[in-house]
């Protein structure tokens, strides 16, 4: 099964996944992404405007660059 690395990037940091994660194919990682980017905005309090969300495979090709937004922005 892939492994996915998640990482969360704005114009000063990035932070990256230590776990990462084993997912059956870049549609599931593409899912889990959006899953992550929702609940973030969900966070009270918090602006995740100017972040992203990019999620590479195991051999670093990217997959998904997918901007997390502020409360109530939606990605389709």
């Amino acid at each position: 099964m892939p492994r996915y690395h998640f990482h969360f990037i704005n114009r000063e940091l990035v932070c990256s996944d230590t776990a990462r994660l084993n997912l059956p194919d870049d549609e599931a990682a593409r899912a889990e992404a959006n899953l992550t980017a929702s609940d973030l905005r969900d966070i009270p309090g918090e602006d995740w405007s100017g972040w992203i969300i990019e999620v590479t495979d195991e051999r670093g090709r990217r997959v998904l660059a997918l901007p997390i937004g502020p409360r109530g922005h939606i990605v389709r």
